[in-house]
């Protein structure tokens, strides 16, 4: 590894001893105690700051500044009104329509019925989702200060 230029694409798939070789070349110091991930993610920046130069003092000072700074609220999420019995709700997932029709008493999806839109949601996805964000019903409203 000693000598050779590296490349982003070859960081990638680097192992752990190289990165931290690498690192140790590139930026003057010892590799910090750091994920796999983050190391190559610094190790990329570093690489690209040497080439491509880094910040300019305004760009930098702006980062500083708002860095300093607090920061706000997060919005808050409001689910809509109460959904109509018939109501279709429609969503693409991976080029994949989804279609979920509302009952008296729950959903059906699929040929079934089931007890909240979040159970689909995860059905569909594989992972958590709130129902009601994943298919559209909910309305971003700024925290109040």
């Amino acid at each position: 590894m000693a000598g050779r230029t590296i490349s982003l694409a070859a960081i990638e798939t680097m192992p752990v001893a190289d990165l931290q070789t690498a690192w140790h070349r590139h930026c003057g110091s010892a590799a910090p105690s750091l994920s796999p991930d983050l190391l190559r993610r610094g190790l990329s920046y570093r690489l690209q700051e040497k080439k491509l130069g880094r910040l300019d003092r305004r760009t930098a000072a702006c980062l500083a500044r708002y860095g300093s700074e607090d920061i706000p609220a997060l919005p808050k999420l409001v689910t809509g009104s109460k959904l109509s019995t018939g109501t279709k709700l429609i969503r693409d997932w991976h080029g994949v329509g989804h279609s979920v029709t509302v009952l008296d008493d729950g959903f059906e999806y699929d040929g079934k019925r089931w007890k909240s839109l979040t159970a689909i949601a995860r059905h569909i996805t594989g992972t958590k989702w709130s129902g009601p964000r994943f298919f559209g019903l909910t309305v971003i409203r700024a925290a109040a200060t």
